[in-house]
């Protein structure tokens, strides 16, 4: 899912992968990238992915409690999110957690999730600019 943003900050660790600080309506986030180039104040489209943190299906349907939809930084990890939302669609299963709408893979074929209220977790936020 592509999505537009603007740099904050880049955190160059070396000239193949850094980090980067980004805004989404008016939060940022940080996110992992390799072999791309971004510079501060630039707005550009982008395909924001992740790599799952394995949960157990109990705790993905029912650690969301309160049924919200948000996005909280982890305190274990630059790039690391426990996020709230709800699942939008399946084949593939996309997931809508406010400021961002993400492909969490494809780890069920059951109809009866959609509109249902989960809970995840990001183990990295990975972006790379949308061709």
């Amino acid at each position: 899912m592509t999505t537009t943003v603007e740099i904050i900050k880049v955190n160059e660790t070396d000239r193949h992968e850094s980090t980067v600080t980004i805004d989404i309506n008016g939060r940022q986030y940080d996110a992992f990238y390799w072999g791309d180039n971004f510079k501060p104040g630039e707005k550009v489209k982008v395909t924001l992915t992740q790599l799952e943190y394995p949960l157990t299906w109990e705790a993905i349907f029912h650690e969301n409690k309160g049924r919200e939809i948000k996005i909280e930084k982890s305190n274990q990890g630059n790039w690391r999110y426990h996020c709230y939302g709800i699942i939008k669609s399946i084949k593939p299963i996309i997931a809508d957690f406010g400021d961002l709408q993400l492909d969490l893979g494809d780890w069920t074929n059951d109809e009866k999730v959609v509109g249902e209220h989960i809970y995840w977790t990001i183990d990295r936020l990975d972006i790379q600019r949308a061709e």
